[in-house]
C-alpha cells in the first residue's frame, strides 16, 4: 500500500520523537510507514524496511546522537540518499533532535544534506507535522497553508501554536482556560457565598414541627434540623454550576504562567 512518510529513526527515539510525530501526521490524514507498525514478529526487517522505502514518497530521517551512534539507520539514510541523487526529486525529510553542537555534528557527517531546509525538534510536534504536510501537499500540486491558531505569550511576546504547553521564549507554563487552583477557588467563593445566602434565608421563613416516633422535630423552613444540610446540598450545587458555567465562559483563555 502506498504511504507519504517513510520514518526513519533510532528506536531511542521511538516514544520522544517518532510516535508524537507520527501521530500529528494521521491527524492530517497523511500516512505514514513505522517499523513497529508494518513488521511482525518473524518477519525479515531488511526486506519490509525495502518494501517500506519502496512504497514512500517521502522520508523522514530524525537525525540524533543515538541515530548517529546506530549503523542500521545510517545504512537506510545512505540508501535514501543514493536513490534521491539518482532519481533527481526530494525524497528526504531531515528533523535535527539535540544541542547545537550535536546538530553541527550531524551535518557534518552528513555534507549531502547540507543544501536542505531542516526542521528543528523542540518537543513541537504539530509545528513538524505542518511543514510535512505542506511539502508533500506541494508536490502533489495541492496548494495548503495549515489552519493553525496562533497565540502571543503575554511576557515575552513569543508567538506560539494552540496547543503547546512551554513557552519556547520564555519557558512559561501555557495554560487554556481556568486552572485547577482557579477552578478550586471558584468552588469555595460560591459554595460559602450560596451556602450563608441560603441559611439566612431559611432562618427567616416561618418553620414548623412533626412528630416521628413520639419527638417533635423541628422542619424545614426555619430555625431547625433541616436548614443546614438543605444549605449545604444548594451550596455545593451551585458551587459546581458557577465553575461549570464560568470555565465555559472562560475556555478561550490563553495565558503563559512563571
Amino acid at each position: 500500500m502506498k504511504k507519504d512518510i517513510f520514518i526513519c529513526h533510532a528506536s531511542e527515539d521511538k516514544t520522544a520523537v517518532a510516535r508524537p510525530l507520527a501521530s500529528c501526521l494521521a491527524q492530517r490524514g497523511l500516512s505514514y510507514w513505522i517499523d513497529e507498525a508494518e513488521i511482525s514478529a518473524g518477519e525479515s526487517i531488511t526486506e519490509r524496511v525495502n518494501d517500506g522505502l519502496k512504497v514512500s514518497d517521502f522520508v523522514v530521517v530524525i537525525l540524533s546522537r543515538a541515530f548517529m551512534a546506530k549503523h542500521w539507520p545510517k545504512r537506510e539514510l545512505w540508501a535514501v540518499l543514493n536513490l534521491e541523487a539518482k532519481s533527481g526529486k526530494v525524497i528526504i525529510i531531515p528533523i535535527l533532535v539535540g544541542t547545537q553542537t550535536e546538530i553541527d555534528g550531524i551535518v557534518e557527517e552528513f555534507p549531502l544534506l547540507n543544501d536542505k531546509l531542516f526542521q528543528l525538534w523542540s518537543g513541537d510536534a504539530n509545528r513538524v507535522a505542518n511543514a510535512i504536510q505542506t511539502t508533500v501537499l506541494k508536490s502533489q500540486d495541492i496548494s495548503h497553508e495549515p489552519q493553525v491558531e496562533m497565540h502571543t505569550c503575554g511576557h515575552c511576546a513569543t508567538p506560539f501554536q494552540h496547543g503547546v504547553h512551554v513557552c519556547l521564549g520564555c519557558q512559561g507554563a501555557i495554560k487554556y482556560g481556568l486552572t485547577p487552583q482557579e477552578r478550586l477557588r471558584i468552588r469555595q467563593v460560591t459554595a460559602a457565598t450560596v451556602g450563608i445566602l441560603s441559611l439566612v434565608t431559611m432562618l427567616h421563613l416561618p418553620s414548623y414541627s412533626e412528630s416521628w416516633f413520639g419527638f417533635q422535630l423541628p422542619m424545614m423552613w426555619g430555625i431547625g434540623f433541616w436548614s443546614i444540610p438543605v444549605a449545604a446540598v444548594i451550596a455545593f450545587g451551585g458551587a459546581f454550576y458557577a465553575e461549570a458555567r464560568i470555565a465555559a465562559n472562560k475556555a478561550h483563555l490563553v495565558r503563559t504562567f512563571r
